[in-house]
């Protein structure tokens, strides 16, 4: 029976709840709000019809009605569709009446709770919506109601903490409205925007301020009055400011643009992960007919480790039957990979490049059917006459994913490449703004963006680690001119 299940996306990647990410990955169809991660769709499988229907202030996309009747449509026409609200799907999320309407329709539903912006907004910036002798307790408040601008003087007299959520062009009403209702101008407040992304900013104010600073904050914000909010308690996501992560974007698969922003992160440098490759498992199970005519396994990738290996635990196969294999990997990453997994790398050449595993593969003398290259189906073609190929996988543009690398680039200084494949999937769509630094991961990828006119920085070593540095020298570079 085909289902609509809605799913509360949370406050930013991080914070969706294992239900919810797992009902992503075996979606059907996405329809998703604009008011959340949009990472959060690099869940998704390559062939996942995903539908924008989001809302923004000035910016409607579909009315509710509209959302209702698209919903039904998916709901006929897919197995699963996950319909991907912003916080918690009955937090001022309308999700009671797109319920109402599916069920009415006949569709089977339900859905799956999400951590609101209400709480998770205010905690990231350090602030509890309660706390022992401050606030006992908190009221969550829309700025909008369909009957125009709400009497915020009737909250005045409220000793609990009060959440505003969708508030930015209501700031100086809320301000306004709780000063002529009696409230200190004085009172503590503050505005939270991004919470759990990579945008996060949080500005700590006053009342009488409240206007200015919700100015200075992105939606989609949340703007909270009371005591608590001159407290500050220890939480680094309250010490940083991330609005200018959009000035370096790292592209690549979702693991690989993970790795390089927490690599860089580690080196105090911000950045936005845009993984615009997806990967499509192949069905690879003709491998184990071969396994016991090989003596080498060679493995490109920590991606081609870890399809490989969970499709050895899902066929139930008995480890015994690679004891007498050696193992051969490029970098230090796929080695590490493989020993995750109880397997030593006997082989990983000193220069992290498929042209030196050849050579290094070559020299052992063997036959071309004793070698089997565990990789993906397009991977470089030097190694192919060395051994045979075993298609992993397919790498592909996940087109959501490119669409919002093009929203970004204009205010893009740096832009990272992984891959060939990924320079190719994004300079065929987008032209880098000018004065945008490349920085390509080895000299294959940097080919690939050379051919296209651009002056890249190259890696000495082709590996996340010192392409994180590449970044570190560029932006000093531009910082320096």
């Amino acid at each position: 029976m085909n289902q609509v299940i809605l799913v509360g996306a949370g406050c930013g990647k991080g914070s969706i709840t294992l239900r919810g990410a797992d009902l992503l990955k075996r979606a059907d169809c996405v329809v998703y709000d604009s008011l959340l991660d949009e990472e959060l769709l690099s869940l998704c499988r390559p062939d996942c019809e995903k539908i924008d229907a989001g809302k923004r202030a000035g910016k409607h996309g579909m009315e509710q009605g509209e959302i209702n009747e698209l919903l039904i449509r998916c709901g006929k026409k897919y197995p699963l569709t996950v319909r991907l609200k912003g916080g918690d799907p009955f937090v001022f999320g309308r999700g009671g009446e797109e319920t109402l309407a599916l069920r009415r329709a006949g569709i089977d539903c339900e859905s799956v709770p999400g951590v609101t912006s209400a709480v998770a907004a205010a905690e990231l910036a350090g602030i509890p919506v309660t706390h022992r002798g401050l606030s006992r307790g908190f009221r969550v408040l829309t700025a909008h109601t369909a009957e125009g601008v709400p009497d915020f003087a009737k909250y005045a007299k409220e000793e609990d903490t009060l959440v505003f959520l969708m508030g930015k062009a209501q700031a100086k009403n809320i301000r306004d409205g709780l000063i002529a209702g009696g409230m200190s101008a004085d009172m503590p407040a503050a505005v939270v925007g991004g919470a759990g992304t990579e945008e996060f900013c949080a500005v700590r104010t006053d009342l009488s301020h409240l206007a200015e600073a919700a100015e200075r904050v992105q939606s989609p914000l949340v703007i909270l009055v009371g005591k608590v909010c001159a407290l500050e308690l220890c939480n680094k996501n309250a010490q940083t400011s991330l609005q200018n992560s959009n000035e370096i974007l790292v592209t690549g698969t979702e693991s690989h643009t993970r790795r390089v922003c927490g690599l860089l992160r580690d080196r105090g440098v911000l950045s936005r992960p845009c993984p615009i490759l997806s990967l499509k498992e192949k069905n690879f199970d003709f491998v184990f007919e071969k396994l016991p005519q090989c003596r080498w396994l060679v493995f490109t990738s920590a991606n081609g480790v870890e399809i490989f290996f969970r499709r050895v635990k899902e066929r139930g196969t008995d480890l015994r039957l690679f004891g007498d294999k050696k193992f051969a990997a490029i970098g230090a990453q796929t080695a590490k990979k493989l020993a995750s997994f109880g397997f030593t790398a006997d082989l990983v050449p000193a220069t992290y490049t498929a042209q030196a595993l050849c050579e290094r593969l070559r020299a052992l003398g063997l036959a071309r059917e004793e070698i089997l290259l565990l990789r993906a189906a397009s991977g470089n073609p030097v190694l192919s006459d060395v051994g045979v190929q075993a298609g992993l996988y397919d790498t592909v543009p996940d087109e959501a994913m490119l669409e919002r690398a093009g929203k970004l680039l204009p205010a893009t200084k740096i832009v990272t490449f992984g891959s060939a494949g990924g320079a190719r999937a994004l300079l065929q769509k987008f032209a880098l703004p000018a004065g945008c630094i490349p920085v390509c991961i080895g000299e294959e990828t940097a080919r690939e963006v050379k051919g296209r006119g651009y002056a890249p920085a190259v890696c000495e070593i082709a590996s996340a680690e010192a392409l994180a540095d590449a970044v570190v020298a560029a932006k000093e570079k531009i910082c320096r001119d």
